[in-house]
Protein backbone atom coordinates (compact mmCIF):
# COMPACT_ATOMS: atom_id res chain seq x y z
CA UNK A 1 0.00 0.00 0.00
CA UNK A 2 3.04 2.15 0.77
CA UNK A 3 3.29 2.82 -3.12
CA UNK A 4 -0.01 4.25 -3.47
CA UNK A 5 0.38 6.78 -0.84
CA UNK A 6 3.21 8.16 -2.64
CA UNK A 7 1.94 8.74 -5.77
CA UNK A 8 -1.03 9.93 -3.86
CA UNK A 9 0.77 12.70 -2.69
CA UNK A 10 3.24 13.24 -5.20
CA UNK A 11 -0.11 14.60 -7.23
CA UNK A 12 -1.41 16.64 -4.61
CA UNK A 13 1.85 18.32 -4.09
CA UNK A 14 1.88 18.88 -8.08
CA UNK A 15 -1.62 19.67 -8.90
CA UNK A 16 -1.93 22.42 -6.95
CA UNK A 17 0.30 24.58 -8.44
CA UNK A 18 -1.58 27.57 -9.68
CA UNK A 19 -0.95 31.07 -10.59
CA UNK A 20 -2.99 33.54 -8.60
CA UNK A 21 -3.51 37.41 -9.88
CA UNK A 22 -4.68 39.13 -6.68
CA UNK A 23 -6.61 42.74 -7.11
CA UNK A 24 -4.45 45.85 -6.32
CA UNK A 25 -5.96 48.87 -4.87
CA UNK A 26 -5.16 51.71 -7.40
CA UNK A 27 -1.73 53.80 -5.89
CA UNK A 28 -1.11 56.94 -7.46
CA UNK A 29 -1.82 58.88 -4.66
CA UNK A 30 1.79 59.35 -3.75
CA UNK A 31 4.55 61.78 -4.36
CA UNK A 32 7.80 60.03 -4.59
CA UNK A 33 10.89 62.27 -3.99
CA UNK A 34 14.42 60.44 -4.12
CA UNK A 35 16.93 62.48 -2.57
CA UNK A 36 20.59 61.56 -1.38
CA UNK A 37 22.53 65.34 -1.14
CA UNK A 38 26.28 65.35 -0.51
CA UNK A 39 28.39 67.87 0.68
CA UNK A 40 30.47 67.36 -1.76
CA UNK A 41 31.50 69.95 -4.98
CA UNK A 42 29.11 68.01 -8.00
CA UNK A 43 25.79 68.68 -8.82
CA UNK A 44 23.19 67.80 -6.58
CA UNK A 45 19.89 65.92 -7.77
CA UNK A 46 16.51 65.45 -6.61
CA UNK A 47 14.22 62.78 -8.83
CA UNK A 48 10.30 63.51 -8.38
CA UNK A 49 7.74 61.02 -9.78
CA UNK A 50 4.23 59.81 -9.39
CA UNK A 51 3.36 56.32 -7.48
CA UNK A 52 1.78 53.56 -9.27
CA UNK A 53 -0.20 50.56 -9.27
CA UNK A 54 1.87 47.06 -7.68
CA UNK A 55 1.55 45.48 -10.65
CA UNK A 56 1.55 47.97 -13.55
CA UNK A 57 5.20 47.51 -15.73
CA UNK A 58 4.82 50.59 -17.58
CA UNK A 59 7.36 53.56 -17.07
CA UNK A 60 6.98 55.05 -13.85
CA UNK A 61 5.39 59.04 -13.96
CA UNK A 62 7.70 61.67 -13.64
CA UNK A 63 6.42 65.17 -11.78
CA UNK A 64 7.41 67.77 -13.89
CA UNK A 65 7.15 71.44 -13.55
CA UNK A 66 7.61 71.62 -9.78
CA UNK A 67 9.26 74.22 -7.87
CA UNK A 68 12.12 72.73 -5.94
CA UNK A 69 14.04 74.06 -3.07
CA UNK A 70 16.95 73.55 -0.43
CA UNK A 71 17.36 75.79 2.49
CA UNK A 72 19.60 75.49 5.63
CA UNK A 73 19.86 76.65 8.96
CA UNK A 74 22.63 79.37 8.02
CA UNK A 75 19.88 81.11 5.68
CA UNK A 76 21.61 79.34 2.70
CA UNK A 77 18.92 78.62 -0.27
CA UNK A 78 19.64 76.45 -3.03
CA UNK A 79 17.15 76.01 -6.26
CA UNK A 80 17.37 72.90 -8.19
CA UNK A 81 15.93 73.35 -11.40
CA UNK A 82 14.49 71.07 -14.21
CA UNK A 83 17.30 70.88 -16.57
CA UNK A 84 15.48 68.22 -19.35
CA UNK A 85 12.22 68.80 -20.03
CA UNK A 86 9.94 66.13 -18.26
CA UNK A 87 12.49 64.34 -17.02
CA UNK A 88 11.35 64.70 -12.97
CA UNK A 89 14.91 65.09 -12.38
CA UNK A 90 15.80 69.11 -10.44
CA UNK A 91 19.37 69.70 -10.16
CA UNK A 92 21.30 72.02 -8.19
CA UNK A 93 24.62 73.20 -9.36
CA UNK A 94 27.69 74.67 -7.20
CA UNK A 95 29.34 77.87 -7.99
CA UNK A 96 31.88 80.04 -6.71
CA UNK A 97 29.42 81.29 -3.81
CA UNK A 98 28.30 78.24 -3.12
CA UNK A 99 30.76 75.18 -4.02
CA UNK A 100 29.04 72.89 -1.92
CA UNK A 101 26.01 72.15 -0.24
CA UNK A 102 26.27 73.03 3.32
CA UNK A 103 28.45 72.56 6.47
CA UNK A 104 28.33 68.85 9.11
CA UNK A 105 26.08 70.17 11.94
CA UNK A 106 23.43 72.03 8.94
CA UNK A 107 19.89 71.23 9.47
CA UNK A 108 18.09 71.15 5.72
CA UNK A 109 14.77 71.44 4.92
CA UNK A 110 13.40 70.33 1.43
CA UNK A 111 9.85 72.16 0.09
CA UNK A 112 8.38 70.74 -3.33
CA UNK A 113 5.65 73.02 -4.58
CA UNK A 114 3.67 71.03 -7.53
CA UNK A 115 0.26 72.10 -8.48
CA UNK A 116 -1.49 72.80 -5.34
CA UNK A 117 0.64 71.01 -3.16
CA UNK A 118 3.51 71.31 -1.09
CA UNK A 119 5.18 68.83 0.46
CA UNK A 120 8.47 69.49 2.68
CA UNK A 121 11.05 67.38 4.55
CA UNK A 122 13.81 68.12 6.60
CA UNK A 123 17.38 66.31 7.30
CA UNK A 124 20.66 66.94 9.08
CA UNK A 125 23.73 66.94 7.87
CA UNK A 126 25.98 64.27 10.27
CA UNK A 127 29.57 63.72 10.29
CA UNK A 128 31.50 60.62 8.92
CA UNK A 129 34.92 59.58 9.64
CA UNK A 130 38.01 59.27 6.88
CA UNK A 131 38.39 56.08 5.17
CA UNK A 132 42.16 54.74 6.69
CA UNK A 133 42.99 52.42 3.69
CA UNK A 134 42.03 49.75 1.51
CA UNK A 135 43.93 46.04 1.93
CA UNK A 136 43.28 42.99 -0.61
CA UNK A 137 44.81 39.83 0.05
CA UNK A 138 44.66 36.56 -2.90
CA UNK A 139 42.15 34.42 -2.01
CA UNK A 140 39.37 31.46 -3.70
CA UNK A 141 35.73 32.96 -4.10
CA UNK A 142 33.63 32.11 -0.90
CA UNK A 143 29.88 30.82 -1.72
CA UNK A 144 28.64 34.61 -1.53
CA UNK A 145 31.36 35.69 -4.31
CA UNK A 146 30.30 32.70 -6.26
CA UNK A 147 28.76 32.87 -9.47
CA UNK A 148 29.25 31.69 -13.81
CA UNK A 149 30.26 35.42 -14.64
CA UNK A 150 32.97 35.81 -11.47
CA UNK A 151 36.45 35.01 -11.12
CA UNK A 152 36.81 31.89 -9.24
CA UNK A 153 39.69 33.11 -7.23
CA UNK A 154 41.54 36.76 -7.09
CA UNK A 155 41.57 39.91 -4.23
CA UNK A 156 39.57 39.90 -1.78
CA UNK A 157 39.41 43.73 -0.39
CA UNK A 158 38.95 44.96 3.05
CA UNK A 159 38.77 48.55 3.99
CA UNK A 160 39.53 50.32 7.34
CA UNK A 161 37.75 53.15 9.06
CA UNK A 162 37.19 53.43 12.81
CA UNK A 163 33.87 55.24 13.95
CA UNK A 164 33.70 58.35 15.71
CA UNK A 165 33.90 58.34 19.59
CA UNK A 166 30.06 59.50 20.41
CA UNK A 167 26.77 56.41 20.39
CA UNK A 168 24.56 56.86 17.84
CA UNK A 169 26.67 57.15 14.46
CA UNK A 170 24.97 55.69 11.39
CA UNK A 171 26.51 55.29 7.79
CA UNK A 172 26.17 53.71 4.36
CA UNK A 173 29.33 51.97 2.16
CA UNK A 174 29.15 52.56 -1.47
CA UNK A 175 31.64 50.53 -3.39
CA UNK A 176 32.68 50.70 -6.61
CA UNK A 177 34.46 48.52 -9.36
CA UNK A 178 36.06 50.46 -11.84
CA UNK A 179 33.97 53.03 -11.14
CA UNK A 180 30.69 50.85 -11.71
CA UNK A 181 28.67 51.27 -8.21
CA UNK A 182 27.86 47.67 -6.65
CA UNK A 183 23.44 48.23 -6.42
CA UNK A 184 21.79 45.24 -6.06
CA UNK A 185 20.20 44.99 -2.65
CA UNK A 186 22.17 42.23 -1.37
CA UNK A 187 25.18 45.15 -1.50
CA UNK A 188 23.59 47.28 0.66
CA UNK A 189 25.67 47.99 3.61
CA UNK A 190 24.38 49.98 6.58
CA UNK A 191 26.99 50.59 9.55
CA UNK A 192 25.27 51.80 13.23
CA UNK A 193 28.49 53.10 14.98
CA UNK A 194 31.00 50.35 14.05
CA UNK A 195 28.50 47.55 13.66
CA UNK A 196 25.54 46.43 12.12
CA UNK A 197 22.71 47.44 14.82
CA UNK A 198 22.22 49.57 17.74
CA UNK A 199 22.91 48.71 21.20
CA UNK A 200 25.48 46.69 19.63
CA UNK A 201 28.23 48.30 21.91
CA UNK A 202 30.71 49.25 19.02
CA UNK A 203 31.01 53.09 19.41
CA UNK A 204 34.25 54.58 18.95
CA UNK A 205 36.02 50.87 17.35
CA UNK A 206 37.53 49.81 14.16
CA UNK A 207 34.49 49.10 12.03
CA UNK A 208 33.90 45.02 12.30
CA UNK A 209 35.17 42.56 10.00
CA UNK A 210 32.04 41.67 8.31
CA UNK A 211 31.55 45.73 7.27
CA UNK A 212 35.52 45.84 6.28
CA UNK A 213 34.68 43.15 3.96
CA UNK A 214 31.70 43.81 2.45
CA UNK A 215 33.29 45.73 -0.04
CA UNK A 216 34.24 42.13 -2.01
CA UNK A 217 30.68 41.00 -3.03
CA UNK A 218 32.95 39.44 -5.69
CA UNK A 219 36.89 38.74 -5.99
CA UNK A 220 39.01 41.75 -7.97
CA UNK A 221 41.75 40.92 -10.25
CA UNK A 222 44.73 43.01 -11.41
CA UNK A 223 44.37 46.54 -12.05
CA UNK A 224 40.72 46.50 -11.24
CA UNK A 225 40.09 50.11 -9.58
CA UNK A 226 37.95 49.84 -5.96
CA UNK A 227 36.45 53.07 -4.87
CA UNK A 228 34.67 52.87 -1.17
CA UNK A 229 32.51 55.32 -0.02
CA UNK A 230 31.45 55.82 3.37
CA UNK A 231 28.46 58.25 3.64
CA UNK A 232 26.70 59.79 6.64
CA UNK A 233 23.20 58.77 7.13
CA UNK A 234 20.86 59.56 10.21
CA UNK A 235 19.44 57.01 12.50
CA UNK A 236 15.60 57.29 10.70
CA UNK A 237 17.20 57.10 7.24
CA UNK A 238 19.45 53.89 8.60
CA UNK A 239 15.95 52.73 9.46
CA UNK A 240 14.69 54.10 6.02
CA UNK A 241 17.20 51.57 4.32
CA UNK A 242 17.23 48.75 6.53
CA UNK A 243 13.02 48.31 5.63
CA UNK A 244 13.58 48.76 1.84
CA UNK A 245 16.50 46.12 1.83
CA UNK A 246 13.70 43.82 4.06
CA UNK A 247 11.47 44.44 1.00
CA UNK A 248 13.61 44.25 -1.49
CA UNK A 249 14.64 40.66 -0.48
CA UNK A 250 11.29 39.46 0.67
CA UNK A 251 10.30 36.49 -2.02
CA UNK A 252 9.88 33.24 -2.46
CA UNK A 253 7.64 30.44 -0.11
CA UNK A 254 8.42 32.15 3.36
CA UNK A 255 8.06 35.45 2.73
CA UNK A 256 6.16 37.87 5.05
CA UNK A 257 3.77 40.40 4.47
CA UNK A 258 4.58 43.95 2.59
CA UNK A 259 5.41 46.48 4.58
CA UNK A 260 5.30 50.38 4.18
CA UNK A 261 8.24 51.50 3.90
CA UNK A 262 9.22 54.30 6.40
CA UNK A 263 8.96 58.35 4.96
CA UNK A 264 10.27 61.70 6.42
CA UNK A 265 8.50 63.51 3.43
CA UNK A 266 4.76 65.35 4.72
CA UNK A 267 2.48 67.45 2.74
CA UNK A 268 1.86 70.45 4.65
CA UNK A 269 -1.35 69.86 4.18
CA UNK A 270 -2.43 66.71 6.12
CA UNK A 271 -5.75 65.96 4.54
CA UNK A 272 -4.30 66.17 1.09
CA UNK A 273 -5.35 63.11 -0.80
CA UNK A 274 -1.76 63.42 -2.25
CA UNK A 275 0.76 62.38 -0.03
CA UNK A 276 4.44 61.45 0.29
CA UNK A 277 7.41 58.65 -0.38
CA UNK A 278 10.69 58.29 -0.57
CA UNK A 279 13.54 59.94 1.30
CA UNK A 280 15.31 63.46 1.47
CA UNK A 281 18.93 62.85 3.08
CA UNK A 282 22.28 64.77 3.03
CA UNK A 283 25.36 62.88 4.03
CA UNK A 284 28.93 63.91 4.78
CA UNK A 285 30.93 61.02 2.48
CA UNK A 286 34.24 60.32 2.68
CA UNK A 287 36.17 58.03 0.29
CA UNK A 288 39.48 56.36 -1.12
CA UNK A 289 40.03 54.45 -4.02
CA UNK A 290 42.62 52.06 -5.33
CA UNK A 291 44.24 49.81 -8.07
CA UNK A 292 44.95 46.24 -7.91
CA UNK A 293 48.73 45.66 -7.89
CA UNK A 294 49.42 41.71 -6.92
CA UNK A 295 52.53 42.94 -5.62
CA UNK A 296 51.47 45.21 -2.76
CA UNK A 297 48.82 42.08 -1.94
CA UNK A 298 48.78 40.99 1.94
CA UNK A 299 48.12 37.66 3.64
CA UNK A 300 45.92 37.04 6.72
CA UNK A 301 44.07 40.30 6.53
CA UNK A 302 41.24 39.95 9.49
Amino acid sequence: MKPYYLLVLLFLFTSCEEVVNLPSPVSDNYLVVEASLTNLNTPQQIILSRSQDYFDQTNVPKINGAEVVVTDTLGNRFNFREKVASSGIYVWEPSELQPTIGKIGTTFTLRVKWQNEELTAKARLNRVPPIDSILYQFDEANGRQSSDDNPKDGYEAHFYSRDIRGAGDCYRVKTYRNDKLFNDPSSLTLVYDAGFQKGAMTDGLLFILPIRRSISPRLYVEKDKIKVELWSISEDQFNFYSQARLELNNAGLFSRPAANIPTNIKNVNPASRLQGAGWFGVSAVSSLETVVDPKKARKGLD
